[in-house]
C-alpha cells in the first residue's frame, strides 16, 4: 500500500506575495503623486506670488527730473526750500506718495521724512487723468503725472550753504528706493531759485 504524502502549493504563496507587493508598490506610487500634485501647486502658488511682487518692484519707480533750491531773497546766503520735481518711470503702476518716504543726509545728520505738510509737500504740474487732488487729500501718481516735492531746510534743519554735498533718497509703498546726490552751486549769484540737478552744461 502506498504513502500518502502531503505537498505545500508554493505557486499559490508566490502569486499572494506578487499581488501584496503589487498592491504596496500601487499605494506608494499613489501617496507619493498626491504629495507632488501637492508640492506642485505650492510652489506654483510662490512662483505666481514671487512674479508679482517682482513686476510690482520693477514697475514702482519714481524719476527724479529736476531739483531746484529757492531763497527768500537773491542776497540771502541759504537756500530755504528744496524743490524736486518727479514722475512714475515709463510702465510703472500707480504710487501712492502719501506713503512716500524721504531720507535726506548731510555731511552731519539724516533726516526721514514722511508726508506732513510740515516735512515736505506736495504740488501737481501736471496730472491730465485728475488721480492726484491735492483738495481731497488723494495724492496718486501714474504715467504722465509730474509732481513737484518741496521740502522745508529751516524746518528739518537741512544744509542749504553753497558747495554743499547732499543725497536725497526717495522710497515708495513698493518699488525700489531712488536716489539722488547733489553738490549745491559754488555760488547762488543773484537768483532766487538755483538749478541743482541735473547740473547745467553750460
Amino acid at each position: 500500500m502506498g504513502n500518502n504524502t502531503l505537498s505545500k502549493d508554493t505557486i499559490a504563496q508566490v502569486g499572494i506575495g506578487t499581488l501584496i507587493i503589487f498592491i504596496a508598490m500601487v499605494l506608494v506610487s499613489a501617496v507619493a503623486a498626491a504629495v507632488l500634485i501637492q508640492t506642485s501647486g505650492v510652489l506654483q502658488q510662490k512662483a505666481q506670488q514671487t512674479g508679482m511682487e517682482t513686476i510690482t518692484e520693477i514697475s514702482g519707480n519714481l524719476v527724479v527730473e529736476i531739483i531746484t533750491g529757492e531763497r527768500s531773497s537773491s542776497d540771502d546766503p541759504t537756500l530755504n526750500k528744496y524743490d524736486l520735481l518727479v514722475r512714475v518711470a515709463a510702465g510703472a503702476r500707480r504710487i501712492d506718495l502719501a506713503q512716500l518716504v524721504i531720507i535726506v543726509e548731510d555731511q552731519n545728520a539724516c533726516s526721514f521724512l514722511t508726508y506732513d505738510k510740515n516735512n515736505f509737500t506736495l504740488e501737481e504740474i501736471r496730472d491730465e487723468d485728475d488721480s492726484f487732488q491735492n483738495s481731497n487729500s488723494v495724492y496718486v501718481i501714474n504715467s504722465g503725472d509730474l509732481i513737484r516735492i518741496s521740502i522745508n531746510t529751516t524746518n528739518e534743519s537741512i544744509v542749504s550753504l553753497p558747495r554743499s554735498d547732499i543725497a536725497f533718497t526717495l522710497i515708495p509703498e513698493a518699488g525700489n528706493p531712488v536716489r539722488v546726490d547733489i553738490t549745491t552751486p559754488n555760488s547762488f549769484g543773484v537768483d532766487k531759485v538755483v538749478r541743482i540737478y541735473p547740473v547745467s552744461s553750460t
